[in-house]
């Protein structure tokens, strides 16, 4: 479990450092993309390179088996299903952790008071990936609409530390701040793990505010 989390831990650094200090891309509504600078201005960008896989927004809600929850803070829930996750200790405030009742399967959830727009965390979250993992891959990049609000649906693979990976996380920003919910596993092992993965993502609660 020490070297999943650590390798995890690599791919998902917190946002705040990130945001608080480089520039990042950000996608707008017509396609184009920008520089965002950490005084909250912008640019136009002539040169970035951004991947988005979207067609429509498709709708999730927390399944029936999803009846135990961790409290985030701010309004902000994961339900699971306690015949599949089991709780580990925190690495640090503001990440939790679950693992998968079979082993080799996780989740790591970072909550950051800060908000950040939420193109600008999608593509913070790629430049950090790729950081870890050179190699990095994405195989689904969409939005999504979970328990009525809008996420960020990313997967991607990639080598970090020799191990092949494969990423699932729903990634959200809003007046609860940043929060990142992500499932890994290895590569040969993520299929057997992906319907609970799945579950578990969508047991993603935000209250009104």
């Amino acid at each position: 479990m020490r070297r999943f989390a650590f390798i995890s831990l690599a791919l998902i650094a917190p946002v705040m450092s990130r945001a608080q200090g480089a520039p990042s891309r950000a996608t707008r509504a017509d396609g184009s993309t920008v520089v965002l600078f950490p005084d909250g201005t912008w640019r136009p960008d002539s040169g970035a390179t951004t991947i988005r896989v979207a067609a429509g927004v498709a709708s999730y809600t927390t399944p029936a088996a999803d009846t135990d929850q961790l409290d985030l803070g701010r309004g902000v829930t994961l339900h699971f299903n306690p015949a599949k996750w089991q709780r580990t200790p925190p690495t640090a405030p503001g990440r939790l952790q679950l693992r998968h009742v079979d082993g080799d399967g996780y989740a790591m959830i970072i909550s950051e008071r800060l908000q950040v727009p939420a193109a600008a965390l999608r593509n913070i979250v790629i430049t950090n990936a790729k950081n870890a993992a050179p190699d990095l891959k994405i195989t689904m990049d969409e939005q999504r609409r979970v328990n009525g609000v809008e996420v960020e649906a990313l997967q991607f693979t990639g080598t970090a530390q020799g191990v092949p990976f494969h990423w699932y996380g729903y990634y959200f920003s809003g007046k609860a701040g940043a929060i990142q919910v992500i499932t890994f596993s290895g590569e040969s092992l993520f299929d057997g793990f992906k319907t609970d993965f799945q579950d578990l993502l969508n047991g993603f609660q935000v209250a009104q505010q």
